[in-house]
């Protein structure tokens, strides 16, 4: 049982945002986010949400 979202997770200017903010603290400051980067954060924000979905209880009903 495979479900396929179609839009985006990620808001891709607060991504972008926050990565160049974390990049500020580098030596070599980058001033740039290609397209792969934000496939990589949506594809472990997914992947993230899968482990921690599998490992609730199977009783209940509120993510936490």
């Amino acid at each position: 049982m495979s479900t396929r979202i179609k839009t985006p997770l990620l808001n891709r200017s607060k991504v972008k945002q926050f990565a160049l903010a974390m990049a500020q603290e580098r030596v070599h400051r980058l001033t740039r986010v290609g397209s792969p980067f934000y496939l990589k954060c949506e594809a472990n924000l997914k992947e993230f949400i899968r482990g921690y979905v599998r490992r609730l209880p199977s009783k209940g009903k509120t993510i936490l």
